[in-house]
Parts: C-alpha cells; sequence; structure tokens
C-alpha cells in the first residue's frame, strides 16, 4: 500500500445518508457508519490467515466522511462518500509503513478498497463489491 497513493474523487453526496445501510433481505442491519468491521475474506486474496498479525478492521466516521482502520500490521485512513442506494468510493488512502509479515494481505485489502464502487449489507456482513462482484466482506461488531 502506498502511503501517499489517493485516486482524488469530489462528490457532493451527504455521506451521512448511508446511515440507511442498503440491505439484500430487507432485514435490519448494521449501519455502514458507526460499525466496526472486521475482515472475514478478501474474495481473490489470501486464504492464510495464519499471518495476519492483529484484527484487520475498518471503521467509517459519518460526521467526517473518514475511513480509518487497521491492516494487521499498518494502520490507515482515507475519505469515503457512500449513498443510501448502496454506492460507495473510497480515496485518498493512507497508511503508516511498517515493515510487516503479512503485506500481501494488506496490499489486497488495499486493493479492494480502491477498487470498491458499490456496498451491500445482509444482517450482520458488509460485502464491499465492484458492480456485481464482491471483493472483500466484513463481519459487523461493537466498538
Amino acid at each position: 500500500m502506498a502511503a501517499c497513493q489517493s485516486s482524488q474523487q469530489q462528490s457532493g453526496t451527504d455521506s451521512a445518508a448511508a446511515a440507511a445501510a442498503v440491505t439484500t433481505d430487507g432485514a435490519p442491519a448494521w449501519p455502514l457508519s458507526g460499525t466496526k468491521w472486521v475482515l472475514k475474506e478478501i474474495v481473490n486474496g489470501p486464504k492464510d490467515t495464519s499471518n495476519w498479525g492483529k484484527e484487520i478492521y475498518m471503521q467509517f466516521l459519518d460526521s467526517s466522511s473518514q475511513v480509518r482502520g487497521h491492516l494487521g500490521c499498518n494502520g490507515f485512513g482515507g475519505k469515503f462518500v457512500a449513498t443510501p442506494t448502496g454506492e460507495l468510493a473510497v480515496s485518498d488512502i493512507m497508511s503508516t509503513q511498517m515493515a510487516c509479515p503479512a503485506l500481501n494481505v494488506e496490499n489486497a485489502f488495499s486493493q479492494a478498497l480502491q477498487n470498491t464502487n458499490k456496498y451491500t449489507i445482509e444482517k450482520d456482513i458488509l460485502s464491499i463489491q465492484r458492480g456485481d462482484s464482491v471483493l472483500a466482506t466484513f463481519t459487523a461488531t461493537k466498538q
């Protein structure tokens, strides 16, 4: 993950509207913002979780349109724009640059975040997607 890598994207969309999460089954769901989302799987990423180190998670902060979290070794932060209809853009991602045994996991996670343009929440599972292709899944946990 490059420390200064950025994909500039501006939008007038209020990310506060994203608190009303999109669900595929109509059941009440955890909101995108304000929930701690713990990585469950990177679909086309590393499957061996034994070297992930610390918990890998992200949190969307509604009040500041910021996303932040932990990649297993390095912390990261960036900006996000989400809509109630399930659109999601993450940009301006930066992370600390410690040498880590699981950089392949961190790089795959970073790629998934940068490539996402959609999200869905079903019960306690968040899927970030590129179109209809799931890039990664996360489980909701209390902060």
